[in-house]
């Protein structure tokens, strides 16, 4: 069962939840794969359930295990990992988040803390390989992954070692002046910043200076840039849908190479679709479950027999199933 990009939507979380465990205990399904972006919702903070998702989610591996729930990373998460802030125009996405975290470690009677949480994170793969050669994934193909020694790289980052080598860079320098450089920049003070984007009560606290990380990861190491071009890739919407189905075949043939089984089509999410899904040429299937679906009556999930051969789009659209049988429900949250 495979599921996009939830945002923090908890009743559409949980009705999915609860048709893959009913469909499991009926021996129906044997894996759920979220594909990344179930945090972040651009609505109320009422409204926003992403940390309760992701809990949920945690508190299921547990049970079921890793190998039958399986995580995607997406865009909305990495930057979590790495101290960065998150925008789309006035919306900001990150802060809301780091502020629901610190609000984690201190509800006594929960048994997961915001390392958890980071640490859960950091262990996302980027892809789900399957025998049927239905490769999934968050964004799509990435024109950055051209050859195997690219997706071997990726297949093998390391987030804590990154994390390691940009903090050891940014403490061979003073901090101070980096502040007011970060602060000049902004027009607003570093303090202030830290406070709003990393909910850090002050200077006292070791995540203050997390905001610096920045200066030595996007642009200065090579493996950094290959994780946030795969994640953030806007694939059809940058170079056109012609020129995206040649990124698609390398993209495929690249990772094919390095699988098991040779992987012919790639689901998902990431962009808005209509009608819940959209084939973009022969080898990638966009599908929407919630958030980027139009309309949102129209979302999708996917039911993927993986003894089935897939060679192009089209076989997997009888796989599609609709979220709603009935009307959007209200947000709520148990």
């Amino acid at each position: 069962m495979v599921v996009t990009d939830l945002h923090g939507a908890w009743d559409i979380y949980r009705r999915l939840r609860d048709t893959f465990l009913k469909q499991q205990a009926e021996g129906k399904v044997d894996y759920l794969v979220l594909c990344g972006d179930l945090i972040h919702s651009e609505g109320t903070e009422e409204q926003d359930y992403s940390l309760d998702i992701l809990l949920d989610v945690m508190r299921m591996q547990a049970t079921l295990g890793k190998e039958k729930v399986i995580v995607l990373l997406g865009n909305h998460e990495l930057p979590h990992i790495y101290g960065l802030t998150l925008a789309k125009g006035s919306v900001e996405y990150t802060p809301r988040f780091e502020a629901s975290l610190t609000r984690l470690d201190q509800r006594y009677k929960d048994v997961h803390r915001r390392k958890d949480v980071i640490e859960f994170l950091c262990g996302l793969p980027f892809f789900a390989r399957t025998k049927a050669g239905v490769l999934l994934t968050h964004a799509g193909a990435a024109t950055d992954i051209s050859s195997t020694k690219h997706a071997e790289r990726l297949f093998n980052i390391n987030h804590t070692e990154l994390i390691d080598a940009a903090d050891k860079d940014l403490h061979k320098l003073d901090i101070e002046s980096l502040q007011r450089g970060y602060s000049h920049f902004t027009g607003l003070s570093y303090e202030e910043q830290a406070k709003h984007y990393l909910a850090v009560t002050g200077s006292d606290d070791p995540r203050y200076n997390d905001l610096l990380r920045v200066l030595f990861l996007s642009g200065q190491n090579t493996d950094f840039d290959l994780i946030w071009n795969t994640l953030f890739t806007q694939n059809e919407l940058e170079v056109g849908e012609a020129a995206y189905q040649k990124t698609t075949k390398t993209f495929l043939q690249v990772i094919s190479e390095i699988s098991p089984h040779e992987q012919h089509v790639l689901v998902a999410g990431h962009i808005n679709v209509k009608d819940g899904y959209a084939e973009i040429g022969k080898q990638h299937l966009r599908v929407a479950s919630y958030t980027h679906a139009f309309p949102k009556r129209a979302a999708r999930y996917m039911l993927l027999d993986c003894e089935k051969p897939i060679k192009t789009t089209s076989d997997l659209i009888p796989s599609l199933r609709f979220v709603f049988d009935s009307a959007v429900p209200t947000t709520t949250t148990s």
